[in-house]
């Protein structure tokens, strides 16, 4: 096992349980604060309905996080007990397929609720 890809597995499972901690912040005060929830050109201070963001990408960004921990996981897994060939060049498709899915569903509400009043 190389120990840098241990490493990017072990960040990537940090990653994901951010993402996790970031969405129930954002559900529990109301308030996005997270800029790992939204891109950097959408203030949520001027967004016309903040609520209805934060109702539309709760669950979706805590079953993201969840997908990316257990990729992390799985991938971390291989490299130090299972050692299947090409293992982790498959949970790399599946982690960027994942990724782009969301990255559209995260901009399509970014553009529905957070565009200014």
């Amino acid at each position: 096992m190389s120990s840098t890809f241990g490493f990017m597995d072990i960040i990537i499972i940090f990653c994901g349980a951010y993402l996790i901690y970031a969405a129930v912040q954002m559900k529990r005060t109301g308030e996005i604060t997270s800029s790992a929830l939204i891109g950097k050109g959408y203030d949520p201070k001027k967004a016309k309905d903040p609520k209805g963001y934060i109702e539309y990408m709760y669950m979706k960004s805590i079953i993201m996080g969840v997908l990316v921990m257990i990729s992390g996981a799985l991938d971390y897994m291989n490299d130090v007990y299972w050692n299947i060939s090409y293992f982790s060049v498959g949970m790399c498709c599946v982690f960027l397929v994942v990724i782009i899915i969301y990255g559209k569903i995260s901009m399509d509400a970014q553009k529905k609720y957070l565009s200014p009043k």
